[in-house]
């Protein structure tokens, strides 16, 4: 049985997507298993059952294993037909686009990396193209875009020419929905990931900017503004420079990847520079990681956080993460050593959040 998941508690919208993300959960279950798990009469899961087959969504799959030595009809065994559901994924990084297909249980089916563009014509023209190329179109059901920063039109994030989900819509004729990358990595942890039950996880994403996301109560937390819960932004250098979001002196700043490859003055890439054997360079990473942990810790602190989740390619390097968590433990003493851990959908991290968001809004929260 994979260990993954959603809340389903959390889900007030229907019975279908409770059914939906238990088989997403579980795998395959019988109807009266998903009646006894999620209380419902096994009449109202035969309906619903019943629409979600006709749906495409689900299929049966055999005979569950009976003990031989009880009487009665085997019961038939569901799951989700992820193979005929599958979405178009498109996930902004500082340095890269990357276009990706997968089908709604997260697994990838084809992926392409593109120079990173501010221009969302462009990149819209690339997503045309990269989907003309590929042979099951007809069986994607939507797109997923993830944005460095905020998806409003009037914030500090990228492609910043308005409309852009309405767009994306009228030109590859498919929904659309888009979201900060950070909030739909948290998201695809929901979905995919080991943190389905906990009250409150603390997402930190470090690679060339820092980025982070609270979850709480089995939903990723979104305030009036998107940078209400980015650790990125908070102060920790008052006689900084400007950051992009109008504050001065954000971590990002300071100590994003971005800032630590201009301190070094040696052209590399956020994956080289987390993997680095320069003492040089470790040194000013260690400086870092005391200014990363400082923030975290005070931002745990504050949402008595039950684990603290590592993603980003900073953390490709576990010695990275491990520092990090010595510091967070030597600045807070009621946390514990297994309440920091490197995600592990990191190496998923350029196309599972822009998978999640498209895979919640289009198919296990659809209104069947």
């Amino acid at each position: 049985m994979r260990q993954t998941g959603f809340n389903i508690k959390s889900i007030k919208s229907n019975n279908e997507s409770a059914m939906l993300y238990l088989l997403n959960s579980e795998e395959a279950l019988s109807r009266k298993e998903i009646a006894a798990r999620l209380e419902l009469t096994p009449a109202a899961v035969t309906k619903i059952s019943k629409r979600l087959i006709d749906e495409g969504c689900i299929r049966e799959i055999g005979e569950a294993e009976v003990n031989e030595t009880k009487a009665g009809r085997r019961e038939i065994l569901l799951t989700l037909n992820s193979e005929e559901k599958l979405i178009f994924g498109i996930n902004a990084e500082a340095q890269a686009i990357t276009l990706s297909v997968s089908d709604v249980s997260g697994r990838l089916i084809k992926l392409e990396a593109l120079p990173f563009c501010d221009d969302a014509e462009e990149v819209i023209r690339a997503a045309k193209a990269f989907l003309d190329c590929f042979d099951k179109r007809e069986s994607i059901i939507g797109i997923g875009v993830c944005v460095i920063g905020s998806p409003k039109q009037d914030d500090f994030g990228i492609w910043k020419n308005g409309f852009l989900a309405e767009k994306i819509e009228a030109a590859l004729s498919l929904p659309c929905v888009v979201e900060n990358n950070v909030k739909a990595f948290a998201l695809s942890e929901l979905i995919y990931g080991n943190y389905k039950n906990e009250e409150s996880v603390l997402f930190l994403k470090w690679g060339y900017g820092i980025g982070s996301a609270i979850v709480a109560n089995g939903k990723v937390f979104s305030g009036n503004d998107s940078s209400v819960t980015e650790i990125g932004h908070y102060i920790v250098d008052p006689g900084g420079r400007r950051c992009r979001c109008g504050r001065y002196g954000c971590l990002e700043t300071v100590a994003s990847a971005r800032e630590i490859i201009l301190e070094a003055g040696k052209g590399l890439t956020v994956e080289e520079l987390a993997k680095t054997d320069d003492p040089g360079i470790i040194n000013i990473i260690d400086e870092k990681i005391d200014l990363v942990a400082l923030a975290l810790t005070n931002t745990a602190t504050i949402l008595n956080a039950q684990n603290i989740v590592f993603f980003g390619a900073m953390f490709y390097n576990k010695d990275i993460a491990e520092k990090l968590s010595r510091q967070c433990l030597r600045y807070n003493g009621n946390l514990k050593s297994n309440m920091l851990k490197i995600s592990a959908l990191n190496e998923q991290s350029d196309y599972i959040g822009a998978t999640a968001i498209a895979a919640q809004k289009f198919f296990f929260e659809k209104q069947f």
